[in-house]
């Protein structure tokens, strides 16, 4: 009795459509099918995103801005904090720089650069310095990006290695800095907080000043003069 059961329950599984859901070809196809289903979305939603994206900037992405300067190719670059022109330098023993400023050479060639230095200023260590801050006003974090656009270059560009000073012991911030004035005997450039834009050389000096946007102009102005992309 129980083997006849058995043989007939044997004899009825092929027509059994349940059975089909343990048959590996029947559950292959499925998986085939939920991939091709999901690759569809997937790529139905890509370009819904695109097409979102590309109506809500206005069309195609524009090309860069680009100027040509001493036969010096200047792209602006927008970012978080501003926008910057970059171009490429190559230095003598054929290293490249990508480098980027603040201002334009167009916008700062015509700031006065007075006087000369001699080989003092040459010396592999250089002081940047400026008179000791008294609060942290607008015009301090622009001589702050002045002095750092300084020392990114110096360091990667012109192995130079720079140090940070103040003219005057007179603040907490100079408390632990060399105090450094035009007059030591060392390669210096000070930073001065001024109404007009220039630049003074003076030996071992080179005074560079401005106030607020005049004085990252200024840096800018002295920096591309190094450079040889401004020749006046």
């Amino acid at each position: 009795m129980t083997a006849e059961k058995a043989g007939s329950v044997t004899a009825q599984q092929p027509d059994n459509p349940a059975s089909e859901k343990h048959n590996p070809h029947h559950h292959e196809k499925a998986i085939i099918k939920a991939i091709v289903i999901v690759a569809v979305v997937v790529v139905i939603g890509f370009l819904m995103a695109s097409f979102v994206t590309r109506e809500f900037k206005g069309g195609p992405a524009k090309k860069p801005d680009l100027r040509y300067y001493n036969g010096f190719e200047f792209a602006k670059v927008t970012l978080a904090n501003g926008t910057r022109w970059s171009t490429e330098w190559k230095r003598a023993d054929g290293q490249s720089f990508l480098l980027e400023f603040i201002h334009p050479p167009w916008e700062v060639e015509n700031i006065s650069v007075t006087g000369k230095y001699d080989r003092r200023f040459e010396l592999a260590g250089v002081f940047i310095t400026f008179d000791p801050p008294d609060n942290m006003s607008r015009q301090n974090s622009f001589l702050f990006l002045a002095s750092a656009d300084l020392t990114s270059k110096l360091v990667n560009v012109f192995d130079r290695k720079v140090f940070a000073a103040c003219t005057a012991n007179v603040t907490a911030a100079c408390e632990t800095r060399p105090i450094i004035t035009c007059s030591t005997n060392a390669s210096v450039i000070y930073l001065k907080t001024s109404k007009d834009p220039g630049i003074s050389l003076d030996g071992n000096c080179a005074t560079i000043q401005g106030y607020q946007e005049g004085i990252t102009k200024a840096a800018d102005k002295a920096l591309y003069q190094w450079l040889g992309i401004i020749r006046k």
